[in-house]
């Protein structure tokens, strides 16, 4: 709604119009004020007075035959009350912010209470959010900023006092920031009005989306994204990144929560594709703002993927040393039109560009449902290439007008050989079929973290080159449900799924193929020593912990987000806890496999 004063109204844009006089509370809230703010308002009221307290006087005089005199003024004041009706008629123009007048001298100050709006440090874009009055800009933890200048749009604040020091756009500020500081700033305006705000120092990178008046849906819409690094030296990137997007919702259960996922498309001003490395990854325009709300710990999938990468990768990395088997990203605190949404974490996709599988002959298949194709038990339905979906599987690469097209037979072929093989068959040819070394790791990693969720669904199942190099690979995705916590966020008890529901690993298990329990045991012998030794991962625990915590990001996801738990601490320790008593379990077990 407009605020209204002054006899004056003042829409969003801060310009004014006639409209009726009132009186307005100080900003302090201790006295009232009466505000002329529209200049032509005043003069108008001005000549009024001086017109209707001259009109009987000129009527004595005229009956007194002055009338010649008196009659010149007479029309001299009504050109003047004319004239005045068209002063400032035009529209308020906003300089550019951070900058004086058109004219290049002090403007007016068009708004009143005055608005701290588009405020920036060193030249860099601050989060705002309108719920608590607050900009964020982030220092990397550790590091501090000091002797810092200031810009923001002087047709709205002519000057702000921080540190209580009074300083204009332009100028500087003799004061330290670092993480986790909250610091008074008031925006003052004439008449020595001013508002409070507060600038939160975070060490988190700031993601600022701003959409068109469209909601985000399913399908994608434009809107722009603004990216503030405090690690952009250490990572290779910059301070700041501006881009156009175009935004969707993302995944089939987290878009029915109250936090949403998003997926981000990065584009140039004309709707194109276009590659920017976020946060020192990899060099894309396909990115995911990931919620974690089922997580109360707000760092489970990011966690467990980052352990899988540590001691897995693609089975050809010899070839394609720089292919990942899994994602990579950072936490991240996003604001979207100008509201704080909470701790996100910015991550890569799993997909072609990713696993580098070969262009043209390699294939990414994506298991999304609990059917028996996804099981290896057996096949409902035939395929169809035309199709991008078959048996609970989805076509990742290639897609549905590609070429080479999408060919469901590969995928087909291992579950059919997989449900339907004689045991002899089975063990002669399974290790032709699959990456043996490859289904170890996948198998000791969804028992160490017990990922109910993962024994089957929630994976992606591809192969390299169907003419050199067709053996299919596990990759790991969606492990919100993991380390103590089910697919909607309760806890677990300690439980060791062996093969679980997938026919796959039962028949590998039971016939022992290829010799897969002595690889089971030979390489956990070592991984429970290196990367999935206890300390390792508590280390990583307390990692997300630390950066969570120290920056104050927890406490402000857990105020909009009240299923968070009360304590990340408490979480944290619950995590290590319940992994220590989880490898200790899982540790017994392959001792007598």
């Amino acid at each position: 709604m407009p605020t209204s004063y002054g006899g004056a109204i003042a829409d969003k844009e801060g310009k004014w119009s006639p409209l009726y006089r009132q009186r307005l509370p100080d900003v302090s809230g201790n006295k009232s004020l009466t505000i002329d703010k529209n200049p032509r308002l005043s003069i108008n009221i001005y000549l009024f007075f001086i017109y209707f307290s001259c009109v009987p006087n000129l009527i004595y005089l005229f009956m007194k035959k002055h009338y010649l005199l008196y009659g010149v003024l007479l029309l001299l004041l009504l050109g003047a009350c004319k004239k005045s009706d068209k002063f400032d008629q035009s529209p308020v123009t906003n300089p550019d912010p951070g900058t004086k007048g058109g004219n290049g001298s002090d403007p007016t100050i068009s708004t009143f209470p005055p608005q701290l709006k588009n405020f920036k440090i060193n030249g860099v874009s601050c989060a705002f959010d309108t719920t608590t009055n607050a900009y964020y800009y982030p220092v990397a933890p550790g590091a501090s900023l000091a002797g810092f200048t200031v810009s923001f749009d002087t047709v709205s604040t002519k000057s702000i006092l921080m540190d209580n020091v009074n300083v204009k756009t332009g100028g500087t500020v003799n004061y330290t920031l670092s993480t986790n500081e909250n610091v008074a700033i008031k925006a003052m305006g004439l008449f020595n009005t001013s508002t409070d705000y507060n600038l939160i120092i975070t060490g988190l990178p700031v993601v600022m989306l701003k959409t068109t008046s469209l909601a985000i849906g399913d399908d994608k819409i434009p809107a722009s994204l603004n990216l503030v690094n405090p690690n952009y030296q250490a990572q290779g990137s910059k301070l700041e990144i501006a881009t156009n997007i175009n935004i969707s919702l993302r995944g089939a259960t987290a878009r029915n929560l109250p936090k949403k996922s998003y997926s981000v498309k990065l584009v140039d001003a004309g709707g194109a594709d276009t590659d920017i490395p976020l946060l020192g990854l990899r060099n894309d325009n396909g990115w995911i703002l990931d919620a974690m709300y089922i997580d109360p710990a707000r760092m489970r999938n990011r966690l467990c993927t980052d352990i899988w990468n540590s001691f897995n990768n693609v089975p050809y990395i010899d070839e394609e040393p720089d292919a990942l088997n899994g994602t990579r990203g950072y936490m991240t605190e996003v604001f979207l039109n100008n509201k704080y949404q909470g701790v996100y974490c910015l991550t890569e996709r799993l997909d072609r560009k990713q696993l580098k599988v070969k262009k043209q002959y390699g294939n990414i298949y994506k298991a999304d449902d609990w059917s028996d194709e996804v099981k290896f038990l057996n096949i409902s339905q035939q395929y169809n290439n035309s199709s991008a979906n078959w048996g609970g599987w989805q076509f990742t690469y290639p897609e549905i007008g590609d070429t080479p097209a999408p060919d469901w037979k590969y995928l087909f072929n291992i579950v059919n050989f997989v449900r339907s093989a004689s045991d002899e068959e089975f063990e002669s040819d399974i290790k032709n079929k699959v990456d043996i070394n490859n289904l170890v790791d996948y198998y000791i990693f969804m028992n160490i973290l017990e990922a109910k969720d993962n024994q089957a669904k929630n994976t992606f199942f591809s192969f390299y080159d169907y003419r050199t190099a067709g053996s299919f690979f596990y990759s790991v995705w969606d492990l919100d449900g993991a380390m103590g916590r089910d697919y909607d966020g309760t806890p677990l008890s300690h439980e060791i799924l062996g093969a679980g529901n997938n026919y796959l690993y039962q028949r590998l298990i039971h016939l022992n193929a290829a010799n897969f329990k002595e690889l089971i045991k030979s390489r956990w012998n070592y991984l429970k020593t290196n990367q999935l030794n206890k300390s390792t991962i508590g280390e990583r625990i307390e990692a997300y912990r630390k950066s969570l915590v120290t920056t104050n990001a927890f406490a402000r996801e857990r105020t909009i987000w009240p299923i968070v738990e009360p304590d990340l601490n408490m979480e944290a320790t619950y995590m290590t806890e319940w992994y220590s008593a989880q490898y200790d379990l899982f540790n017994n077990y392959v001792n007598g496999l």
